[in-house]
């Protein structure tokens, strides 16, 4: 289900690696490292990566013409091993000096995130975790205990200025790529197997996470579902473990990552039935994500139907009620007609909040009954 809120959605920015320069030149003799084929070209950019390395410089013994057509490929390759650390990778340049039959590669890395502050984002992640996750939580729990933190934690960087998890913990504020890098971290600290998407949305370039919960994969939109500008205790579900193909609304990616394809409310009402132990945790959860109006019981499709939800709530004595209305173009119109004809039961007037709901026409009303 797509559930449209009064929410505005922000134009994000990705900080994607910067300008590769080759040269083929002379330079400094230093210690390097020894690589064979590109395999191992590889293994020894990647390792430098994680170590979070600014010059590494590579004696490359392979096929030399081989070396400058792939070379490209080789780096990216190894930055794609972490993705994490390939979203912190801020520029780089190679350069390349043939001598004595050999290759000898120096590639230089700039940072947008030191190994300090990697290391702060990690110890700040697990004092977090530590207060958030019990042992006895399943995957969905711990999924939305952490959507619910970063979401209620950060605001939007509309300056477009902090792009890691570290800017994001540090100053409360995070462009999607943040979101994302941060997202990242705690949902692999908390055990749940995640991925960072790159991607683009109509207004811009575009970063999310991927999450395995259950077994199967999904995707998470966080910074999609904090609200801009920051409104403190809201929190949006519109982009919470969606499928592939309810992602693709309105957002596209070129890669390949793991498949999407289980709805997640298939998923929950599967689980429900062999933990009944949770019932409470997914009556919320069903109710948060918004599929509890989707049953008959909360749903009235016509201007009778309206009428009655609102007899049945003044009977009782209820202070109001919330129910999806189909027609909802004309809502405002319904919700009248219904209030004047059982002022009988002793309802002066009434408040009303109407939020779009589904793709159908349907609204979510949430009626206030004034005695």
């Amino acid at each position: 289900m797509n559930r449209s809120t009064s929410f505005r959605i922000a134009i994000c920015a990705i900080a994607i690696w910067s300008l590769l320069t080759v040269g083929l030149r002379p330079g400094p003799a230093a210690a390097a490292e020894a690589a064979a084929d590109l395999h191992q070209l590889e293994t020894a950019v990647a390792a430098a990566l994680l170590e979070r390395r600014e010059s590494v410089q590579i004696d490359y013994t392979g096929d030399g013409q081989e070396l400058s057509g792939r070379i490209k490929d080789v780096i990216m390759d190894a930055l794609k091993r972490d993705d994490y650390t390939s979203y912190i990778v801020d520029s780089y340049f190679y350069s390349i000096r043939k001598l004595s039959g050999r290759s000898h590669i120096r590639l230089t890395l700039n940072y947008r995130e030191t190994l300090a502050q990697t290391a702060e984002v990690d110890r700040q992640v697990r004092e977090v975790l530590d207060r958030l996750i019990t042992p006895e939580m399943n995957d969905h729990q711990r999924v939305k205990v952490i959507h619910d933190w970063i979401v209620l934690r950060l605001a939007y960087d509309v300056g477009l200025n902090r792009y890691t998890a570290y800017e994001a913990l540090r100053t409360g504020k995070a462009v999607c790529q943040g979101y994302a890098l941060l997202a990242y971290k705690m949902f692999n600290a908390a055990g749940i197997p995640a991925r960072i998407v790159e991607g683009a949305v109509p207004e811009s370039d575009h970063a999310w996470n991927l999450v395995r919960v259950g077994g199967r994969w999904y995707h998470l939109d966080v910074t999609w579902d904090d609200p801009v500008p920051d409104r403190g205790g809201a929190v949006s579900y519109d982009y919470y473990l969606k499928t592939d193909e309810e992602m693709r609304k309105d957002h596209t990616w070129t890669r390949e990552y793991p498949r999407a394809d289980t709805p997640y409310e298939a998923a929950v009402r599967e689980t429900k039935q062999t933990d009944p132990a949770r019932a409470g945790f997914y009556e919320s959860l069903e109710a948060a994500l918004g599929w509890k109006w989707l049953r008959p019981e909360h749903t009235a499709a016509t201007a009778d139907e309206l009428r009655r939800k609102m007899e049945e709530a003044a009977a009782s004595g209820a202070d109001g009620f919330k129910v999806r209305y189909l027609r909802g173009d004309a809502v405002r119109t319904d919700l009248q007609k219904a209030a004047a004809e059982i002022k009988a039961a002793g309802i002066r007037a009434y408040e009303a909040s109407i939020l779009p709901f589904g793709d159908d026409g349907a609204v979510l009303v949430e009626v206030s009954l004034i005695r």
